[in-house]
């Protein structure tokens, strides 16, 4: 069994793409088991977009929501616009809190 890195593995998604074959036809000819190949692809582009997908910006200042986000307590909402300091949030909530 060959180890693949996950640039290697994404390297094999991209030829299987541009190949005209079927995922289990491109896996058998790579000699892969097909639900393997079809496990690592799973994984690993649902990895490659989470990282995409980040939330929150690491500032100098601390952490900004790159989201508008809305926070709900019974029939309180508090609307928060994207670029909201996080340690500002963190705060007003422990001050909620007590």
């Amino acid at each position: 069994m060959n180890r693949r890195t996950s640039k290697q593995w994404l390297a094999l998604f991209d030829q299987h793409k541009t190949s005209g074959l079927t995922q289990t036809e491109f896996a058998k000819q790579q000699g892969i088991d097909p639900s393997y190949f079809s496990l690592r692809k799973r994984q690993l582009l649902a990895w490659q977009q989470d990282d995409d997908d980040g939330f929150a910006e690491l500032t100098p200042n601390g952490i900004l929501f790159c989201q508008p986000m809305v926070l709900k307590k019974r029939d309180v909402e508090l609307h928060l616009p994207a670029g909201t300091d996080a340690v500002s949030v963190a705060t007003l909530l422990q001050a909620m809190s007590l």
